[in-house]
């Protein structure tokens, strides 16, 4: 198939505000663009015009967006997906490069990188628009985030087995996580294991614990379309009455004020030149932070 002059833009938003930074950016590089608005099949243009590229752009990904980019992989596994989300994990990241998504993209993004890839893809799918040459597509490359550095180890040691135990959280934040399964990951009995992670990280394993998953519920709850229920076992919880009583403790508010304030705060920061901050949890120590946007 013939490859066209555009760039498809697939809208899978589940609100409806768009944010169209990067649309303008393509657009002021020179790039053409068709859109692909929500509930609309992408198989049409696919098909009688190939893309160079198509992005699926999402605010909150679910089940129907999501299965809209696999599908079009599959109907079309020639033609280049990049995702673009605002809603981030790294369960969602890994799901996406295992669907071939060529890039993933979390906003706001490095709009340079983003400028880059998609140069990228017309120098190697339509060489005769490219701005590129042969040399500066060699150079165009993956480079390792700045902030890595921060989380750089050394087998072994404290910091190590700390990054080791987070990423396992992570993996498993839906589920009963017991703390000598993570104890079994340093090699450490329980009773050693509790004086190590107080050590290094400054506070307890089961606060972090509480922490990161009533963080990962606030995350959630920005998603109108999914129950309070379903954000209670997503992130670990087996009782309502529970998570409803820890949330209100770290977050100083019940999960269904905290979504209907959120939803309105949004709604009114969208009209003013300088929007307040969200509601955020106390922070953690530094050896903590995430280096995931």
């Amino acid at each position: 198939m013939r490859t066209h002059d555009y760039v498809l833009i697939v809208l899978r938003n589940v609100q409806t505000g768009v944010d169209d930074d990067y649309h303008k950016a393509l657009e002021c590089r020179g790039y053409r663009l068709e859109t692909v608005f929500p509930g609309q099949d992408p198989s049409p243009w696919m098909s009688d015009k190939p893309p160079v590229a198509a992005c699926f752009q999402y605010d909150y990904p679910d089940f129907t967006g999501l299965a809209s980019l696999r599908e079009t992989k599959q109907a079309f596994p020639s033609i280049p997906l990049l995702m673009i989300t605002q809603a981030h994990s790294e369960h969602l990241a890994v799901w996406a490069f295992r669907a071939r998504v060529w890039d993933y993209f979390v906003q706001p993004f490095d709009m340079t990188r983003f400028l880059e890839v998609m140069e990228k893809l017309y120098a190697v799918r339509l060489p005769e628009k490219s701005k590129l040459t042969d040399r500066n597509v060699v150079e165009v490359q993956n480079q390792i985030p700045p902030e890595a550095r921060l989380y750089c180890t050394i087998p072994g040691d404290d910091q190590a087995r700390l990054q080791r135990v987070i990423s396992f959280i992570d993996l498993n934040l839906h589920r009963k996580i017991v703390q000598s399964e993570a104890a079994g990951l340093c090699g450490l009995g329980p009773f050693q294991f509790s004086r190590f992670f107080k050590r290094v990280a400054g506070i307890t394993f089961q606060e972090y614990l509480l922490h990161r998953r009533i963080s990962e519920a606030m995350r959630l709850l920005a998603n109108p379309k999914v129950s309070i229920t379903d954000v209670c076992f997503t992130v670990g919880f087996s009782d309502l009455s529970y998570f409803t009583r820890i949330f209100q403790r770290y977050v100083g508010k019940p999960p269904s004020r905290y979504r209907l304030e959120n939803m309105e705060s949004a709604s009114t920061q969208s009209k003013d030149a300088f929007p307040s901050p969200p509601t955020t949890l106390p922070d953690l120590p530094p050896l903590l932070k995430s280096p995931n946007p």
